[in-house]
């Protein structure tokens, strides 16, 4: 039995309806960049290279801001500003559209970190895949429903202002829930941590490497759903594309912290090697339409779901206690500098053929896999 599991909960329920509301926001906006509004594939490439990788800073500095000041605090602010993306539906150029979701998603980088670190104040290192398995299960549950509703919505021709608009209702419940949990305050002001970084023998930036080069394959999931939908020329199967990656990575993100598996092993084999298998699964079956792309976007999901529970617990224990969130910080500036050069690589190659992007993130996602699995062939490895 987790010693604080009430506070465990709270924090995870947030989670919950903070994707029920911003997953929406995150399945639409390539539809409404590319589709609607008619920028071409380079461009929107360029656009979620900015809006993921240099964010990647702005997650650094949540991490660090957090420790030195609260983590609850910065959790909370940024929390709260990512309501701004409920008026993405009433862009009608593509740069509004993307000024909009560039705000709400540096915002969601910012409270990241402090929230998982927030996560691994209430629990013992025993607990804590347990912990993010429940935070990842409860996250992705919260957008797989956003992402039913949309897609629903959007069968019925709902208007998609409104649409966005409604977004801003579970966000703002988000908040409310992040507000009463009773957990995150300042921790050190004074120092870096350069101490704590050392202590780690450098295992701890082998992770924010490989996080990195798996950022190459994690590219937004809006290149599969624009692939869904030239194939299939529906908008509302691209959705379902989404969804069933969202409900692969609930399903196993929840499973994976039930079966104590070794992290590092996990991380290398069910994470980073599977994405690697997922996208090269893009590249070889889209023209099989959804018969092809949905298992494809499961396996994905599975991959992803070892990721998010295996990197932040193996972070966790790495980091000494009052330097975690700077640690968790780290994770998010690895991923999303490796998702800034990836998603900008991704259009240009997609620009020329969809299957070249899909290549090119199936190999980087491999070179993730054998730099873990250098940690793990090297003797010792920290447990």
């Amino acid at each position: 039995m987790m010693r604080n599991r009430e506070e465990i909960l709270r924090i995870s329920f947030s989670a919950f309806f903070a994707d029920l509301g911003y997953q929406t926001a995150v399945v639409m906006f390539p539809l409404i960049f590319v589709v609607f509004l008619g920028a071409p594939m380079w461009l929107y490439g360029i656009a979620e290279a900015v809006n993921y990788g240099l964010g990647s800073f702005i997650g650094f500095l949540g991490g660090f801001l957090g420790d030195a000041y609260g983590r609850k605090r910065i959790a909370v602010i940024g929390n709260a500003m990512i309501t701004v993306v409920a008026l993405l539906g009433f862009s009608r150029y593509w740069w509004e559209a993307w000024l909009i979701f560039l705000a709400g998603w540096w915002a969601r980088n910012l409270r990241t970190p402090p929230r998982r670190a927030m996560l691994s104040e209430v629990t013992e290192p025993n607990e804590r895949s347990e912990a993010f398995g429940i935070l990842h299960a409860l996250d992705i549950t919260g957008a797989v429903l956003a992402i039913t509703y949309t897609a629903v919505l959007l069968y019925l021709k709902f208007p998609i202002d409104y649409l966005l608009a409604i977004t801003a209702i579970p966000l703002v419940i988000s908040t409310l829930i992040l507000t009463m949990v009773n957990v995150g305050k300042a921790r050190t002001r004074s120092r870096l941590s350069i101490a704590g970084l050392r202590a780690t023998y450098g295992f701890a930036w082998l992770i924010v490497l490989s996080t990195f080069f798996f950022g190459f394959s994690q590219y937004s999931f809006g290149f599969p759903v624009i692939t869904t939908a030239e194939f299939t020329h529906e908008d509302y199967l691209a959705v379902i594309t989404y969804g069933i990656f969202l409900v692969a990575s609930a399903l196993f993100g929840y499973v994976f912290s039930k079966l104590r598996l070794n992290e590092y092993g996990g991380l290398a084999f069910l994470g980073y090697l599977l994405a690697s298998i997922a996208s090269l699964g893009f590249a070889l079956m889209a023209p099989l339409g959804a018969l092809g792309l949905y298992p494809t976007a499961f396996v994905l999901g599975v991959a992803v779901a070892a990721t998010e529970v295996f990197e932040p617990t193996i972070m966790s224990k790495l980091m000494p206690e009052e330097s975690v969130g700077l640690g968790m910080g780290l994770l998010t500036f690895g991923r999303s500098m490796g998702v800034f050069l990836g998603n900008a690589v991704m259009g240009l190659l997609y620009q020329i053929h969809y299957t070249y992007a899909y290549y090119f993130a199936s190999v980087s996602s491999l070179i993730a896999f054998i730099i873990v699995l250098s940690i793990i062939m090297s003797r010792p490895y920290p447990q």
